[in-house]
């Protein structure tokens, strides 16, 4: 079990790098980026709704992919626009300060859309009581865990141009993914007393711990590989603790928030899709709760 996680771990870190590298060069249309996203969000918005089914609500799968997808290009939308803007010389392609806050305004107008057409969609389709409104409410509540969410990790792509925004993202997943391993890590060694029993029986304060103190680790050994491998300064090493303190924490909560959905849906994994973790949104689960956290740092703290 523990091989095949950390064969399945390296590959997914080896992609994920790739995928970013070879994106320099098509900044700021990132197509490789958008592929990945498409792929993995899908992917995960289809796992859920499998989830969901076990339980009262009964999402819209077609809605689902249609609102997640929508979600997706609303957060290529405005960075696209800026660009072509520049490209024919309009001064309002001058970047601004408060622009990381002002583009979500994209992804947020575009699920309230979503929300909207949800309820259209169902009234067309409605036939008798009962099903309606749980089915409305379970399609919004994937579009938004998945899509609403998963839009903060896509954005980090355009921190302060390409490199700032390949940094952040490295930054970002190393820290989270460093609270993982070090929790499965420590959980397996030295876990003794039960973390949240009711909601994952697996899961220690010692787990929990080291998911910390890993996430710390993390977060200052890329703070430092940028600053002497691209020349990229972040902030002092103290943000950089205090940044894997608080994303560490906001991570597992975010694992513990899944296993939650999981436990409600009397499933151990979301899927078997990939090997050692089980499912894309059993990868994804800490990335999704932490993402807003990390984008609002950045903002107050960030280059």
């Amino acid at each position: 079990m523990l091989g095949t996680r950390v064969l399945s771990g390296s590959f997914l870190i080896a992609l994920v790098l790739g995928v970013l590298y070879l994106d320099e060069w098509l900044s700021p249309w990132f197509p490789l980026w958008f592929v990945l996203v498409i792929a993995v969000l899908g992917v995960a918005a289809v796992e859920l709704v499998d989830l969901l089914k076990s339980t009262e609500i009964n999402p819209s799968l077609n809605s689902v992919l249609g609102g997640v997808m929508s979600l997706a290009v609303a957060n290529w939308m405005p960075h696209i626009s800026d660009h072509l803007e520049r490209r024919g010389g309009s001064p309002s392609g001058i970047y601004e300060p408060t622009e990381p806050i002002s583009i979500l305004s994209w992804p947020l107008l575009t699920f309230v859309g979503v929300l909207m057409v949800s309820f259209i969609v169902q009234s067309i389709q409605f036939q008798r009581p009962g099903r309606t409104m749980s089915t409305i409410a379970g399609t919004v509540l994937v579009v938004a865990y998945v899509g609403l969410l998963g839009g903060f990790i896509i954005q980090m792509r355009w921190f302060e141009g390409p490199r700032h925004g390949m940094v952040a993202l490295v930054l970002f997943i190393g820290t989270a993914k460093g609270a993982d391993t070090g929790a499965y890590t420590f959980g397996r060694l030295a876990g003794r007393h039960k973390l949240w029993p009711s909601l994952s029986p697996n899961k220690t304060i010692e787990g929990a711990a080291g998911g910390l103190l890993f996430a710390v680790i993390a977060s200052v050994i890329v703070t430092v590989a940028a600053r002497d491998l691209l020349g990229v300064t972040l902030w002092r090493w103290p943000i950089a603790v205090v940044y894997g303190v608080v994303i560490g924490l906001v991570a597992q909560l975010g694992d513990l928030m899944e296993s939650m959905i999981k436990r409600d849906c009397e499933r151990k994994d979301a899927s078997t899709t990939v090997p050692g973790f089980g499912g894309v949104l059993d990868v994804l689960d800490s990335l999704l709760f932490a993402a807003p956290v990390a984008y609002g740092f950045w903002i107050g703290f960030g280059p």
